[in-house]
């Protein structure tokens, strides 16, 4: 298993104090409670269902492509154990810096086809937004079967096509995304139970996303919070039909369970 310290900056340069600031986890919240951007605009929605899916006491944990650590703090808060894994070294120390003082936290760097687990040491795995990015989806699935105990959880999202391929990008997509049948066969072809699914983030989100790409481009300066509260008017759309996959949903959250 491999463990990362990070100490990154020259002390002589100048933005050191402002980098150590934005690294502050208190400060980061406050940034994302002001500017409406990607973490903001999957809140009304995504998180929702996230939370819903994970619960509360859930072990030894890994969030697998954590990214900027949107959830760490979480699970901290209801894991023994939680790994922050990912394969991009600057994120990975953002979230680490953004979370010293969590005593139970371990900072990994990985890929998803190669984790440093033993055969059944975790419990539960998070894992949004990576599958779509992988020439091999299912082997990573596999993988993940793999270090999962024995009924063991795992959380994942993915986005639903039409979307974006960006095969050229070092991490682009590999593929627009994925419908309902299309991950339950890969995830039941790996060893695992489909036990709940969700759709997030509607017509209205994809609103407010146009939105703030469209504030960055003509003003080059982050949309304010007040913009990203279109996302909101999701919640106001039928349930059911949510559920069901209509009003346009941009992702979809499975919870899985080890056979």
């Amino acid at each position: 298993m491999y463990s990362c310290t990070f100490r990154s900056y020259d002390s002589s340069t100048p933005w050191k104090s402002v980098r150590q600031l934005a690294n502050n986890y208190w400060v980061w919240r406050l940034y994302h409670m002001l500017v409406a951007d990607a973490v903001s605009l999957q809140r009304p929605t995504k998180d929702r269902c996230v939370y819903q899916f994970l619960g509360r006491g859930f072990g030894k944990v890994a969030d697998i492509g954590c990214g900027p650590g949107v959830f760490t703090r979480y699970l901290c808060r209801y894991a023994r154990q939680v790994y922050a894994a990912d394969i991009d070294h600057s994120a990975l120390s953002r979230t680490s810096s953004r979370h010293a003082h969590e005593r139970n936290l371990a900072s990994l760097v990985v890929r998803a086809n190669q984790l440093p687990f033993l055969d059944g040491s975790l419990d539960t795995v998070l894992f949004l937004e990576v599958l779509e990015h992988l020439d091999d989806d299912s082997g990573a699935v596999r993988e993940i079967h793999r270090v999962l105990g024995r009924t063991g959880k795992l959380v994942l999202s993915v986005p639903v096509p039409p979307g974006e391929v960006n095969e050229g990008e070092a991490w682009g997509h590999k593929r627009e995304g994925y419908s309902l049948d299309e991950i339950k066969a890969i995830l039941e072809g790996e060893g695992f139970e489909v036990v709940g699914h969700a759709y997030a983030i509607f017509k209205f989100s994809r609103l407010a996303i146009k939105m703030v790409n469209s504030w960055r481009r003509r003003l080059r300066v982050p949309a304010p919070f007040f913009v990203g509260w279109v996302s909101y008017l999701d919640l106001l759309l039928d349930a059911k039909r949510r559920q069901q996959g209509e009003y346009e949903p941009a992702d979809l959250i499975v919870l899985a369970q080890k056979k």
